[in-house]
């Protein structure tokens, strides 16, 4: 009995794990294709987790929430940072400080994240 716990635990931990890599994986794209767009460098060529948090959507129910820092270049010589915020799979808030301020690229306002 406390073997088959111990496996369900173990298996429970590695797909969480691999949860995390694929949203990170999904983070590093999503990043990227911003920065295309924005005719911008992805700095590093990656997102860092920056927090893991619970907040409540407007049905009531609890979501999970990633922030991801990254760092781009508009011109290869000065860095700015920013974050992405994903539920899951979906992007709820994407910001990018400039000198000028921050430029929001995506709100969702279903979550409450601040």
């Amino acid at each position: 009995m406390n073997s088959i716990l111990f496996l369900a635990l173990i298996s429970i931990i590695v797909w969480l794990w691999q949860d995390a890599l694929r949203c990170r994986e999904y983070a590093i794209q999503q990043c990227r294709k911003i920065c295309n767009e924005m005719n911008v460098q992805l700095l590093d060529q990656t997102v860092a987790l920056a927090s893991i948090s619970f907040k409540k959507d407007s049905g009531n129910r609890y979501r999970l929430l990633r922030r991801y820092n990254f760092e781009i270049s508009p011109e290869g010589a000065n860095r700015h940072s920013g974050f992405i915020i994903l539920s899951d799979y979906r992007i709820i808030h994407i910001e990018i400080d400039f000198p000028d301020g921050p430029v929001i690229l995506q709100k969702d306002k279903l979550i409450t994240y601040h």
